[in-house]
C-alpha cells in the first residue's frame, strides 16, 4: 500500500488580485451551466430573432444606399406592415433612427422571453444547492467575502443573459454598420445600441438579484423554479386578464349607453309621429343603429351611430385610461418592456411615424394602437427597484447566518 506524503505542497496557479475574486466563482458556475443542454439549446434558438433583426437592419442599410435591386423588394415588404409608408423610401437616412429603434424594441421583447428561460435554467441552483450541501461556510472563509460570493453568482446569470440579449444587439448593429457605408450612421445609432446594452443590464440585475434570493429561500431547486414561474408566467397572466376585463367593462359600458339613447330617442320619434296604418310599434332596443361605423381601438369595437364629436370624445376617453392605466404593473416582464421602451424612446420614433397618417382621429388613433403602454415609466422602475432592494436584504441576511468563518 503506497504511503503519500501529506505535508505542505506548493501551489504553482495563477494568483489573481482581489478585485477578482468573485469571477472564479463565475467561471465556475458558466461551466457547470453550459452542461445543460437544454440551457445550450435555448441559447442557439435565442438567436434566431438576431438574425431576423440583422437581416431587416442590412436590408435598410442597402435601402439608403439605393440599390436598385433591393428597393423593389423594400416597397414589398413595407406593404406588410400597416405602420409603414413608401414615402420612407424616399430619404430612408431620415427615418434611420426611427427603423432602429422600432426593430431593436421587437428584438428585445422577444428576448425577454428567451431571457426569463434562461434564468429559469441556470439560477435555481445557484445557491439551493450550496445550502443543501452546506457549501457556503467554505465560500466565505478567507479570503472570499460575501461581496465577492453574490458577485460571481450574479455574474453567471449574467453572462447567459448576455448571451440572448447584449451579443446578439451588438452583432445586429455591426452588421448595420458594414451594410450602410455611411460614417454617419455611427452617431446616429450608437444610443440605440447603448440603450440596448443598458437594458441587458437592468435586466440582469432585476432577474439575476431576484432569482438569488428566491434561490436563498430553499434547499431543493424545483421549489425555486415554480417560484420564479409564479413570478414570471403567472403574473402576466394576471395583468393580460386584468387589461382585458378592463377593456371589455369599458366597452359594455358604452353599448349599454348607447342603448339608453337609441331608447329614449325612439320613444320620442313614436310619441311625436303619428303611426302608420298597419305598422307594428318598433319595439325599443331593436334594430340596427345606423352611424359611420365601427371604429377600432384597444378599448374594443366602438359603439355604432356615433357622430364625429362623439368619436372624439371616447377617443379622448380612450387616450386618458391608457396614461393612468395600472394593471399592466402587476406583470413583472410588463414593468420591464415599459422601461426598455424609455430606453430606446420607441414613442418618438411611433410618432414621427405618425406623420404620414392625417392629422385629427386618425392619428390619434394610430398613436393609441401603437404607443403601447402609456403609463409613467416611474411607476414600473418603483417595482423593479423595489424588487432589487427586497431581493438584496433577502440575501443578506441568508448569507450572513452562515458565516461562522470570518
Amino acid at each position: 500500500m503506497p504511503i503519500f506524503d501529506q505535508g505542505y505542497q506548493h501551489w504553482k496557479g495563477e494568483l489573481k488580485g482581489h478585485a477578482w475574486r468573485w469571477l472564479a466563482i463565475a467561471q465556475q458556475g458558466v461551466r457547470t451551466g453550459m452542461k445543460n443542454r437544454l440551457l445550450r439549446i435555448l441559447i442557439i434558438i435565442s438567436w434566431l430573432p438576431a438574425i431576423a433583426l440583422t437581416c431587416a437592419l442590412v436590408l435598410w442599410g442597402l435601402v439608403e444606399r439605393k440599390t436598385e435591386s433591393i428597393m423593389g423588394f423594400a416597397e414589398a415588404v413595407i406593404g406588410f406592415f400597416p405602420f409603414l409608408n413608401r414615402a420612407m423610401l424616399l430619404d430612408p437616412i431620415q427615418y434611420r433612427t426611427t427603423i432602429w429603434s422600432l426593430s431593436f424594441n421587437l428584438f428585445l421583447s422577444l428576448q425577454l422571453f428567451f431571457s426569463m428561460l434562461a434564468v429559469l435554467l441556470v439560477g435555481p441552483s445557484l445557491i439551493s444547492q450550496d445550502l443543501r450541501f452546506n457549501a457556503i461556510p467554505l465560500y466565505l472563509s478567507r479570503p472570499v467575502r460575501r461581496m465577492d460570493y453574490f458577485l460571481g453568482k450574479l455574474g453567471v446569470i449574467g453572462y447567459f443573459l448576455a448571451m440572448t440579449i447584449v451579443s446578439p444587439s451588438l452583432l445586429a448593429w455591426v452588421c448595420g454598420l458594414i451594410f450602410s457605408l455611411d460614417v454617419t450612421i455611427i452617431r446616429d445609432t450608437f444610443p440605440i445600441i447603448s440603450s440596448a446594452i443598458g437594458y441587458g443590464l437592468v435586466v440582469t440585475l432585476s432577474a439575476g438579484l431576484l432569482m438569488l434570493a428566491l434561490s436563498s429561500l430553499s434547499r431543493r431547486s424545483l421549489y425555486v423554479g415554480i417560484a420564479w414561474l409564479g413570478i414570471w408566467w403567472i403574473s402576466f397572466v394576471a395583468g393580460a386578464i386584468l387589461e382585458e376585463s378592463a377593456r371589455h367593462q369599458r366597452m359594455m359600458k358604452r353599448y349599454q349607453q348607447q342603448a339608453r339613447q337609441q331608447q329614449l330617442s325612439r320613444s320620442n320619434n313614436i310619441q311625436g309621429q303619428p303611426q302608420a296604418p298597419g305598422q307594428a310599434p318598433v319595439p325599443p332596443g331593436r334594430g340596427r343603429a345606423q352611424g359611420p361605423g365601427r371604429p377600432q381601438g384597444p378599448g374594443g369595437p366602438q359603439p355604432l351611430g356615433l357622430d364625429p364629436a362623439e368619436q372624439q370624445k371616447l377617443l379622448e376617453e380612450d387616450i386618458a385610461e391608457a396614461s393612468k392605466d395600472w394593471r399592466p404593473l402587476f406583470s413583472y416582464t410588463s414593468n420591464l418592456n415599459r422601461v426598455g421602451k424609455l430606453f430606446l424612446d420607441t414613442d418618438s420614433a411611433w410618432k414621427k411615424i405618425a406623420e404620414f397618417m392625417p392629422a385629427g382621429q386618425v392619428r390619434e388613433q394610430f398613436l393609441l394602437e401603437w404607443l403601447g403602454y402609456q403609463y409613467p415609466w416611474y411607476w414600473s422602475g418603483g417595482i423593479l427597484a423595489g424588487l432589487m432592494g427586497i431581493s438584496v436584504c433577502i440575501l443578506n441576511f441568508r448569507v450572513r447566518s452562515l458565516d461562522r468563518l470570518r
